[in-house]
């Protein structure tokens, strides 16, 4: 009997040893997160605003992290080969993604987008958000939003909006707002904010929704003259401009956002753990003064609440660019 149960208790060490052998590395790693430097993937080109979101909040997070946030730019593909970089990588929370509103509009516009948004990438938070306004030139006759859609009744097809390309949050800002004021505009796109801008400024076009990383410094020397705002609350960078929404169109509503996301199956505790991270350098007066000069609304809601924003973004665009019968960019 003394043999049977020394020999039981000899297995019971041996199975309890071997468990600990598995499980103490797992949780030593888990507790330990992060242990390496991290990588976050933008999705455009260095110097942008959505560059400058990501370097400054990494350079803060590397600071309380105590490893480095790595930036790469993997720009083309309208975000997708950036989200292929997270696609590709472990579950693990050291390779985010930093995509723009493409992430939900370019879904309904590109048949064959081969992300789910909302199942494929877990949601982190909104590091930011861009507004944009409806910007004329100083000298414009319309002084007010009614003034410009009343002109634009009275003269269907004349009066011509910019933007920085087919398919931007720029182009679908001022088709939406042709569909809910009942005005027959045209839509000129360039190839970039910059350039549309510049012939927005010379006359080439008559008015433009620009977003204020591009637009801000224009409008407060009074080269050019805000009439709305596209969210639909007013927003800090131009607090006495009223939003499309107050001035008659109460549907109308763009959240031009910038957030983080990591691979689906990254464990809550890690996302939750870089959610604190993030929220804690947006927080931070350096980083909020830094984002507020170049017309950047910090963000920082929970990861629930930005999973539901995706979902939400991805089922209101989807109807709009149906309702606007918009083709892929």
């Amino acid at each position: 009997m003394k043999t049977s149960c020394y020999k039981l208790n000899s297995c019971s060490r041996i199975v309890l040893l071997a468990f600990l052998a598995i499980w103490l590395p797992i949780s030593a790693q888990a507790q330990a997160f992060p242990s390496k430097p991290l990588r976050i993937i933008v999705p455009f080109a260095p110097g942008g605003p959505t560059d400058l979101m990501a370097r400054t909040i990494g350079k803060s997070m590397t600071q309380s992290m105590g490893q480095p946030i790595i930036i790469e730019n993997k720009a083309g593909g309208g975000g997708l080969i950036a989200l292929g970089e997270v696609a590709r990588a472990p579950a693990d929370g050291y390779t985010l993604a930093f995509p723009s509103i493409l992430s939900v509009t370019n879904p309904a516009l590109m048949p064959s987008y081969p992300y789910d948004m909302a199942r494929d990438f877990d949601a982190i938070t909104v590091v930011g958000s861009i507004p944009h306004a409806l910007a004329v030139r100083p000298d414009f006759p319309a002084k007010t939003l009614t003034e410009l859609v009343a002109m634009a009744k009275d003269k269907p097809g004349t009066l011509a909006y910019g933007s920085s390309g087919n398919g931007t949050s720029a182009h679908l800002a001022g088709a939406m707002f042709a569909q809910v004021a009942g005005i027959n505009v045209t839509h000129v796109p360039y190839r970039g904010a910059s350039l549309a801008m510049q012939d927005l400024l010379s006359g080439q076009v008559q008015f433009m929704f620009l977003d204020m990383s591009t637009g801000l410094s224009q409008i407060k020397a009074g080269k050019l003259r805000a009439l709305a705002m596209a969210p639909a609350r007013r927003v800090a960078v131009l607090p006495d401009v009223p939003s499309i929404a107050e001035q008659g169109y109460p549907s109308y509503n763009i959240r031009a956002w910038y957030g983080l996301l990591a691979k689906a199956g990254t464990p809550p505790d890690i996302i939750q753990k870089l959610y604190t991270e993030v929220k804690r350098a947006l927080d931070s007066p350096e980083v909020r003064e830094i984002f507020l000069a170049q017309g950047i609304v910090p963000g920082g809601m929970p990861p629930a609440e930005f999973a539901t924003l995706i979902k939400e973004d991805l089922a209101h665009w989807k109807r709009t660019i149906e309702n606007l019968n918009l083709k892929q960019p």
